[in-house]
């Protein structure tokens, strides 16, 4: 509809009404569409609705945190949304229910970290900021901290009161089910493998339960439905959702909807960081009470490229649960002992012994690494105060690794693939065949000729060791860092033919009151070699004075004091303050301003929809409570305000003059007729539901065809124009007065 000269027809608005074109006479009724109104819902039902979504988003975000209180948080804060929208939406002035909408968002959000500690409460900042650190450095699940719960508290809230809002107040229950699936997909991305299936299906069912009750939801003025019949209803429905949770779990577990990935980087296997000791700060990491001085065991490098020394591919498939025996291997026997209490050491990797029998811990869950035998935390990062003791197997004597059997188990092949040895390296090799005759003293003999011959220097830092380097160590180059030794002993052990990796944690530490204590100092690399029998077996030491310990109290320190920095990767997060430097700082601040920046510039351009919306329904509301004459005013209104959000701005023009300024339109002239016959002609006391259901049909098609006739720039120029906020036509209708007021009014409406 274009605006174009007047009609040709004379239409004088303080005349008595004329029938508009192809209207019957004015003393026939106007009622020319069927379409039925659409009123309101139900309230209650949909925000049961919208409540089923929000639990389902509650159940898969808890999942990213340890325990099931999480989940019953993030429940309680999304059901307080829900609740804060239903008692928002029956609040009549804008201000009033803005700052309901914030304050109840804050008091969520309190609500939920008030468990905690009240101190928590006026540390928010502090506590998010910790809880973010960790959250980066940490894989799902992650403890609750309390700096999560304001942060899960007003998300929630936030997720609740939106999807209540769209059912309730924009009357789109739909929609209400809908706004909590984003969250819902984010965080499936976050929970722990072991937890997805059950999660998914627990949050398929729910999804099911809303749209069984988004389907029954009825509307006012329609047919009753006993409860009796929903229950049947629902009742039918308990097969289908099972036959659905089960064939979805069958699926699951055979791999057809989630296939096994073609590469997975997780696989393959990495190489080591190097953490100086210079940034590190110094503290106790654990304390031991043990007849042994170490080493103590935090993980191992055991795939050889040809140059770096690597960490095993991660794959939590190859860990098994500590049984409640504690036993992880039987076919050692127990020996040793030693008791262990957790200081300042973070991560998950707990400091472990070679040749582990068994553990013993109360608290956490615990896990061992069948590959580096190693244990961890099942969930979570290790807190202080943690205690567990360590039952290992006794070192075996070098007569009895004299004596060990040359056949290999075929899981222990792996660790002998290593590049053929240079022809230098070949002489050495044969004259250790030559003087021995048993795998042990082969390898001893070149380990020995390396540490009678080489140098310790410099730090140790990892860095490439290839097998030219090994031989320039026994030769022409001589000095090395202590991590080149290692990787060096290692080489040479696979290329005598023993099994070998370097194993890293820490060795040693400082007797206090007659424990030791270990700090970051005291970290350390050192070579493992397996033989049948013993398995690994760790052999440390010192260049320059070529003696093997293998004895029962590990007395193996290395007295190598070239560098104070240690050339050990941990899976410990370090806190390294970054250079203060003010254009990192600036950057800094303008990505954290951005985002602000550009979020309210969207809530500002934004807002006029959103308003006209609530209008809109506070409006229809209103009228629906007083009445036809009302509806028809409100149907015309809502016509005009269109109009006005695409330029055609004539506040003052009645319904007869707006007529003049655009083309003949049969629709337009109807309801222009009829609301002046309805609020000021002779219709005005008779006027009927039937009048006003038309008035709405009439109006509600006239603003459908303006907008289908405009581009999609101008449509949402249109929807987000502030045109009829400003001067909206009928401004007040649905405008809540004192009864005195409101009296005069309605004599003004009906004349």
């Amino acid at each position: 509809m274009s605006r174009q000269a007047p009609p040709t027809e004379d239409v004088a608005e303080d005349t008595r009404p004329q029938p508009a074109i192809g209207e019957a006479p004015p003393s026939e009724r106007v009622v020319t569409t069927t379409e039925e109104h659409e009123p309101r819902l139900p309230t209650t039902r949909i925000a049961l609705v919208a409540s089923m979504g929000v639990l389902a988003a509650a159940v898969m975000a808890g999942g990213i945190f340890n325990g099931a209180s999480p989940r019953i948080y993030c429940a309680v804060a999304g059901a307080l949304g829900v609740v804060l929208a239903v008692r928002t939406s029956q609040m009549r002035r804008p201000l009033t229910m803005y700052l309901a909408i914030v304050g109840g968002l804050i008091a969520i959000a309190a609500l939920i970290t008030l468990p905690a500690g009240f101190s928590h409460l006026t540390n928010v900042a502090r506590d998010v900021r910790e809880a973010a650190r960790l959250g980066n450095v940490l894989r799902p699940p992650v403890d609750f901290v309390p700096g999560w719960r304001p942060v899960v508290g007003f998300l929630m809230g936030a997720i609740g009161f939106a999807a209540a809002w769209a059912g309730v107040e924009m009357q789109r229950p739909t929609l209400a089910l809908g706004v909590p699936v984003p969250l819902v997909a984010i965080a499936a991305i976050s929970v722990p493998g072991t937890q997805q299936l059950a999660t998914g299906l627990v949050c398929l069912a729910l999804f099911g339960v809303g749209l069984g009750i988004l389907a029954g939801t009825e509307v006012e003025g329609g047919t009753k439905v006993s409860l009796a019949y929903e229950l049947r209803r629902a009742a039918r429905a308990v097969p289908l959702i099972g036959v659905i949770t089960v064939v979805m779990y069958v699926l699951a577990q055979s791999n057809f909807l989630f296939p096994q990935p073609l590469y997975n980087p997780a696989q393959e296997a990495q190489r080591p960081r190097a953490v100086p000791l210079s940034q590190v700060k110094d503290r106790v990491l654990f304390r031991v009470d043990s007849s042994l001085t170490g080493p103590w065991r935090t993980g191992t490098l055991d795939v050889y490229d040809g140059q770096y020394w690597r960490l095993p591919p991660f794959g939590r498939t190859r860990f098994v649960d500590v049984p409640s025996s504690g036993v992880v291997d039987s076919d050692l026997a127990p020996g040793v002992r030693a008791n262990i209490e957790i200081a300042g050491l973070t991560g998950a990797a707990l400091p472990g012994l070679a040749n582990l029998v068994g553990v013993v811990a109360q608290g956490p869950s615990l896990v061992y690494d069948t590959r580096t035998q190693g244990i961890r935390l099942k969930q979570g990062e290790v807190k202080a105060g943690l205690k567990y003791t360590l039952i290992a197997s006794q070192f075996p004597s070098v007569q009895a690794l004299r004596l060990a059997s040359s056949n290999l188990p075929n899981d222990v092949h792996q660790y002998l693939e290593v590049p053929p040895p240079p022809s230098t390296m070949q002489a050495f090799l044969t004259e250790a065949r030559q003087k021995y005759h048993n795998t042990w003293d082969q390898f001893d003999f070149l380990r020995v000729l390396l540490l009678r011959t080489v140098i310790a220097t410099g730090s140790g830092t990892p860095v490439p060791v290839t097998p030219e380097r090994v031989v320039s160590m026994l030769t022409t180059q001589p000095k090395a860092t202590p991590y080149e030794v290692v990787a060096a002993e290692a080489i040479l052990a696979r290329w005598a033919g023993v099994p070998s990796r370097i194993g890293y944690g820490f060795d040693g530490g400082d007797k206090i009151n007659g424990r030791l204590e270990v700090r970051p100092r005291h970290g350390a690399t050192w070579l493992e070699v397996y033989f049948p029998g013993f398995k690994w077996i760790p052999v440390i030491g010192q260049p320059l004075h070529a003696s093997t310990s293998l004895n029962q109290n590990q007395q193996q320190q290395t007295n190598i004091q070239a560098s104070s920095d240690i050339a050990v990767q941990l899976y410990l997060p370090t806190e390294i303050p970054p250079p203060s430097q003010l254009l990192e700082r600036v950057r800094n601040g303008v990505l954290i301003a951005l985002p602000i920046i550009l979020g309210l510039l969207l809530l500002y351009y934004t807002w006029p929809a959103a308003r006209k919306s609530y209008i809109r329904n506070r409006r229809r509301t209103w009228a629906l409570a007083r009445g036809p004459e009302a509806r028809i005013a409100l149907a015309y209104a809502e016509w005009r305000d269109t109009a006005t959000d695409y330029g055609y701005l004539h506040p003052s023009d009645t319904p007869l003059m707006f007529l003049k300024r655009v083309v003949v339109d049969v629709e337009h002239a109807e309801l222009a007729w009829l609301v002046t016959r309805a609020l000021w002609g002779d219709l005005r006391h008779e006027v009927t539901v039937e009048d006003a259901r038309s008035a709405e049909d009439l109006s509600r098609s006239l603003r459908k065809r303006l907008s289908q006739a405009q581009t999609f720039v101008m449509r949402v120029i249109a929807a987000l124009s502030r045109l009829s906020v400003r001067h909206p036509y009928g401004a007040e209708l649905g405008v809540p007065l004192r009864k005195s007021q409101a009296e005069a009014r309605e004599v003004e409406l009906v004349g």
